[in-house]
């Protein structure tokens, strides 16, 4: 006669431990899918002379984190993340590295980097889409894999400062303020507009053009409240040409700018 006890143990036995592998599994994975939302990754492989390859860029770091256009609202949680290009090359012994990746928009700069910082311990990742602690970088076999921690944006530097203090030193005056301005910033010119004015101030105190840098952030960050209907589709070029914008107005602006950072 069969034990129909024990054969309803074992299946009993055997029903606990798949519903524990499965709650293992499906925490992992819950857990997994929320540290993605908050990392860039980048998969590079060597091709010559750097590293080329494909970073994934969460809905929420594409659309900004500081939310200038407003976008986050659009990004849930399962919201796909986006695939751009990237490319990296190592620029000295110290780990640091320079390339390229798309940005948010075809105009945008593409300068990546990720490099020592004198205020932070960590590296720095410098995107396109913002400034954030590198994660980790592990090169192995011809490839390196890059994760960001997008989590939340670098604070401004005494760098930042020193960056607006010299934008307004360029805005001196009425006769060098230039009203028409297009974004394309040629060398030593006569007059300045406050898109070029900060594009020159943050390369001679930073060596490079960061669109993302802390300053412009904190400039684009009271241009969003005060900016009204003078900015449309980029914020720095619509304000200082706007009719109603005066020389006062964009020097005001860099001075509310400078008073919001509290550099680390």
């Amino acid at each position: 006669m069969p034990n129909y006890f024990l054969t309803i143990t074992k299946l009993n036995t055997s029903l606990l431990k798949f519903l524990s592998i499965f709650f293992i599994i499906f925490s992992s994975t819950q857990v997994i899918g929320q540290t993605n939302t908050q990392n860039v990754i980048c998969t590079l492989k060597m091709t010559g002379t750097e590293y080329m390859g494909t970073c994934s860029v969460p809905c929420q770091v594409n659309a900004l984190r500081s939310n200038f256009d407003k976008l986050l609202e659009k990004c849930s949680e399962n919201a796909p993340p986006r695939i751009v290009v990237a490319s990296l090359k190592k620029i000295d012994a110290n780990g640091n590295y320079l390339g390229k990746m798309e940005g948010k928009y075809p105009e945008d700069p593409t300068r990546f980097e990720i490099v020592d910082s004198q205020y932070l311990v960590k590296k720095v990742a410098k995107l396109p889409f913002g400034w954030f602690p590198l994660q980790t970088l592990i090169e192995n076999n011809g490839q390196i894999v890059v994760t960001i921690n997008a989590k939340n944006v670098l604070p401004a530097t005494q760098d930042d400062i020193k960056i607006i203090d010299r934008a307004l030193n360029l805005l001196s005056s009425q006769s060098i303020w230039n009203k028409n301005d297009n974004r394309i910033c040629p060398p030593n010119p006569s007059m300045w507009s406050l898109f070029c004015a900060l594009t020159q101030a943050t390369v001679e105190i930073s060596g490079g053009v960061h669109y993302r840098q802390p300053a412009h952030e904190k400039v684009r960050e009271v241009l969003n409240e005060v900016g009204g209907d003078r900015v449309k589709t980029h914020r720095l070029m619509d304000y200082n040409n706007h009719p109603d914008t005066t020389l006062e107005d964009v020097r005001n602006l860099l001075y509310k700018a400078k008073a919001r950072i509290n550099p680390i």
